[in-house]
């Protein structure tokens, strides 16, 4: 267990944390201390060194591909969604829909993005109407949610083309 004073504050010099408990004090060297999980350490007092092993060799470390490699769990969470969605594996009704939105294909259009929203069954909105526009020639962007999104879809290439900076110099 680490003390108050295993920690340092920088300019001071850090000392061992390591509780001696038959002597009722922290170890408090100095020499040779580094910050490992559990604290300050001496050489004599590292996790290593109370569990018997000798100190791990110095290497580079972790593999540069360490933390991008899919984990079995994350592959079973993706498999399990997939089931669920197609209806072949029992969950609620809420869980279906949801694994349904997260496996159902999106429809890619480049300057226009409508999500319809969803509601529960008793009419309450779980996740809101909204659209995005983007002008594929001058990079402008608007958008809108609720129940302006039907308009707002309908018009919005119509409603900014007069204003687009790319359209007005080609037309001079």
């Amino acid at each position: 267990m680490t003390g108050p004073d295993s920690a340092h504050a920088p300019g001071t010099s850090a000392t061992c944390g390591h509780w001696l408990g038959a002597e009722q004090r922290h170890c408090g060297t100095t020499g040779g201390v580094r910050l490992y999980g559990s604290g300050l350490r001496c050489p004599a007092h590292t996790p290593a060194a109370l569990a018997g092993r000798p100190e791990p060799a110095p290497g580079p470390g972790m593999p540069a591909g360490a933390w991008t490699a899919l984990s079995p769990l994350g592959t079973s969470a993706l498999i399990d969604a997939r089931a669920v969605a197609s209806g072949k594996r029992r969950s609620s009704p809420h869980v279906y829909r949801a694994a349904q939105a997260a496996v159902r294909p999106t429809v890619a259009v480049t300057d226009l993005r409508v999500d319809l929203g969803e509601q529960d069954a008793r009419g309450h909105w779980v996740r809101y109407p909204a659209a995005d526009y983007q002008c594929p020639r001058c990079g402008w962007t608007d958008s809108a949610s609720g129940d302006a999104v039907r308009h707002f879809a309908a018009t919005i290439r119509q409603a900014h083309r007069p204003h687009c900076p790319k359209d007005q110099v080609t037309a001079a």
